[in-house]
């Protein structure tokens, strides 16, 4: 079973600042987001995370194999349909 309207999570192009971002985040023991890497200290946004690279809407309450929830930078949420983003309150 997986989601109907699954979505890939658009991330920057460039590879090595996402890198530099995420291991910056990695080693403050924080989150980071899943488009830019950067660190999340606070998180208040969050997708519902499956394969690695894809999303699904909130409103699948399913529980599948291969996914997990992951927070999202504050200004990276405004890159996916409402329909994608939680907040706290919601998960």
């Amino acid at each position: 079973m997986k989601p109907e309207s699954i979505i890939g999570i658009p991330t920057i192009s460039n590879d090595e600042i996402f890198e530099m971002n995420r291991k910056k985040a990695e080693s403050n023991m924080n989150d980071f987001c899943p488009c830019c890497g950067k660190e999340i200290k606070n998180p208040k946004y969050f997708i519902n995370s499956i394969y690695g690279g894809c999303a699904y809407p909130k409103h699948d309450k399913n529980e599948y194999n291969d996914a997990w929830v992951m927070a999202v930078g504050t200004e990276c949420r405004k890159k996916f349909p409402s329909e994608y983003i939680m907040t706290k309150e919601e998960i």
